[in-house]
Order: C-alpha cells, then structure tokens, then sequence
C-alpha cells in the first residue's frame, strides 16, 4: 500500500492529490490518500479528509511508501518506521504555504538519500520516484540526529550556495 498525507494545513495539496489519484488508475496497487483541506476528490484511489494520529502512525506502519507534503512530522513518523519517502514540497506562490521552508527540508532529505523530492508532480514523476524511493534503505535515526544533519546541510548551503542536484524533475531552485 502506497500512503499519501498532505498534512493538517487550511491550503489544500491539490498539486500533489490529483496526480496522485491518476497514478493509481495505472498502478495496480493500493493507494490510500489523506487529502486535508484539498478540494479534488479522488476518483481512483481511497480517500479520506482528516483522522486521528493513532490512525496516521497505523497506516503509515503497513505502508510500502509513503509520499508527502515535505513537513516536519510526516517525515519523521515515515523515518521512525523505516518507510520508503518520497516528499513534495509545498509552494508559497502556489498558494500552498506561507513559506517556502518545504523546498529545504525536501532538498535536504534528497541530498542526503532519506527520501526522494519531487518538486513539480506529475504521475509519471511521482511514479519515478515511489520506484526510486523503494531503492533507498531507510534508516531510523530520530529526530535530533535528522534535526542535527539538516541543520548541517542548511548551513552547508548558505556558505557555499550549493544545492541538492538529485531530484525527480531536475528543479533545484526555491520558487
């Protein structure tokens, strides 16, 4: 089963859900979408708005993948159970966030290989990456040893300008 959680936000995922939704037409596996405050409503996968924590850790415990909004307690739920992650950042100009603290995090995880970032979704890209993500072996570490490296990699970036390459659809920059 492929878990897909766009998180608590008032802005919906919508960029995220619908190719979502139409991957799993094609993909001849389960795929269970937790679609918040998103208005597209999937047709082809199951679907729910909200739940409880204990139900989010429940599914992501029996996932195969999870993929994501890039978000702090997402990833680290995904990380603390040794799923497979593929994160997708939200967007502020897109209207998906206040900020763009999202494009971080994702390059980050991506650089590092404890996920793999998609930053424009399409089927065929989230598709690549659930593939690629299913290769990388998860690792459980916590979160003060992901908080430790991030912070590493954040201050990496500003000293040297350098940013993640490895990506699904070659973005690498924050807008």
């Amino acid at each position: 089963m492929i878990l897909v959680t766009v998180g608590t936000h008032r802005q919906g995922f919508d960029r995220l859900v619908q190719p979502m939704d139409e991957l799993t037409a094609v993909l001849g596996e389960q795929v269970v979408i937790q679609r918040g405050s998103s208005t597209y409503e999937p047709r082809h996968a199951e679907h729910f708005q909200w739940t409880t924590s204990q139900r989010m850790e429940q599914l992501t415990q029996t996932a195969r993948v999870v993929v994501t909004h890039a978000a702090a307690g997402a990833i680290l739920l995904a990380l603390h159970h040794r799923r497979p992650l593929v994160v997708i950042p939200r967007s502020r100009r897109r209207g998906e966030h206040v900020d763009d603290h999202q494009f971080q995090l994702a390059k980050a995880l991506d650089a590092t290989g404890k996920a793999v970032a998609v930053f424009d979704p399409t089927a065929a890209r989230l598709r690549t990456a659930i593939e690629q993500a299913s290769q990388l072996e998860a690792e459980s570490e916590g979160p003060g040893k992901l908080v430790c490296a991030l912070r590493r990699q954040l201050a990496l970036w500003s000293c040297t300008g350098a940013a993640a390459k490895r990506t699904v659809d070659g973005h690498d920059d924050l807008a």
